[in-house]
């Protein structure tokens, strides 16, 4: 298969062709067959004319080709197999990457133009650079940048106070009071309990940058209520928040970073064990400590606390 870069997606696809032949002429086997095998490990036979899915075509002699929809994200893998008056086997792997391209703090464009590179015969590798600095940098920050719907449950530091995920804005908010699974009582946010970025501050945008919050703190004058108890052998997550995580906007830092951390590994393929290239006064080397740029771009938003969601 070509270096292309592939989405998850059923309309995505991956063509898969093989040539079979015999002593350099295109010769068809008795029987052809290709096992795919997604990223999950589930295999399946496509045939030529065989049991179903009998759906690889024939475009000429010993030149046939196959489909596949790229519907699962990750490593998917191919075995071509021809039998008969052709004997062979050809088994290769294609990468499927998520749609969720807001996942990631840069983009293929932007290091392409960081880099100066103008044509697309990189791009597979570029993409693999964009993802992997992402995830680099959630690494090193113990959080992530974007933002994500989706509900989480945790358990209670005390009766009146919640540290969480960085959160954007809730939805609803919910506490299992009798630890029976069922999260049977609503709170409401202003009346029964507020959300905090810091030690007592309020205003997400206070700083010049907007930020999320990190503290849900229980109101008890407004609605009397407070969170639950939890004891030995009963259920640890009373409390259940359904609404946007992450952060309000992608930090400018960090998209900086993000880029610089994908152009250092993507030029990397270009400098083996290390080794840059020579010069007039010997090899030259790569420093073997991390940026000192991409550190201090990235300290402010380490987080000490890591995830707290159960």
């Amino acid at each position: 298969m070509a270096a292309t870069v592939f989405f998850q997606g059923s309309n995505e696809l991956a063509v898969l062709g093989n040539t079979f032949t015999v002593a350099g002429v295109n010769t068809d086997p008795t029987t052809v067959s290709c096992v795919i095998t997604d990223p999950t490990g589930t295999a399946v036979t496509h045939t030529f004319a065989g049991a179903s899915p009998a759906d690889i075509t024939k475009t000429s002699t010993g030149v046939y080709k196959l489909q596949i929809p790229c519907t699962i994200t990750g490593l998917w893998g191919y075995v071509w197999t021809g039998t008969g008056a052709v004997s062979d086997v050809q088994a290769g792997t294609w990468p499927v990457n998520p749609v969720s391209l807001h996942q990631f703090y840069t983009s293929v464009e932007e290091i392409k133009d960081r880099l100066g590179i103008t044509d697309t015969a990189s791009d597979l590798q570029l993409e693999l650079a964009v993802m992997a600095a992402a995830r680099a940098i959630e690494g090193m920050c113990g959080r992530f940048f974007y933002q994500v719907a989706e509900t989480r449950t945790y358990k209670p530091y005390d009766i009146y106070e919640l540290p969480v995920d960085d959160l954007v804005s809730v939805t609803t908010l919910k506490c299992d009071q009798d630890n029976d699974g069922v999260y049977e009582q609503t709170w409401t946010q202003g009346v029964d309990f507020q959300l905090v970025i810091g030690e007592d501050e309020f205003a997400v945008n206070a700083s010049g940058e907007s930020r999320p919050y990190s503290i849900v703190r229980a109101i008890s004058a407004g609605g009397g209520k407070i969170f639950p108890f939890t004891w030995e052998f009963s259920r640890l997550d009373p409390i259940q928040i359904t609404g946007v995580w992450g952060w309000p906007a992608v930090p400018y830092a960090v998209k900086m970073a993000a880029q610089q951390v994908a152009g250092e590994l993507f030029k990397l393929k270009d400098s083996p064990f290390g080794i840059a290239g020579t010069s007039e006064f010997g090899t030259v080397r790569l420093p073997r400590a991390g940026n000192p740029y991409i550190t201090r771009l990235l300290c402010p938003y380490i987080n000490p606390r890591r995830k707290v969601g159960v």
